[in-house]
């Protein structure tokens, strides 16, 4: 009976107030690509184990926030909380 245990547990799922919502980038397009290229750089070494996490999450945070992660995050919330 597991999928109707799948089922039960989806249908009773509660549901996230942001159902529904589609966030639009294109005001930090820049900030995206260049995020994007900070994770492109460190996701594989990461998940493989050839970096050390700690002292490389640290430094991966703050190429992120320095590539603009912070204005990806303002533009959403703020999308969001129009939305709302």
């Amino acid at each position: 009976d597991v999928w109707e245990q799948q089922r039960a547990f989806n249908n009773d799922a509660t549901k996230s107030v942001a159902f529904g919502f589609t966030y639009d980038s294109s005001d930090v397009t820049n900030e995206v690509a260049a995020c994007t290229n900070v994770v492109a750089k460190y996701h594989s070494a990461l998940l493989c184990g050839a970096l050390e996490p700690e002292s490389t999450l640290k430094q991966f945070n703050e190429e992120l926030y320095a590539a603009g992660l912070q204005n990806i995050i303002d533009a959403k919330q703020q999308q969001l909380d129009a939305w709302l």
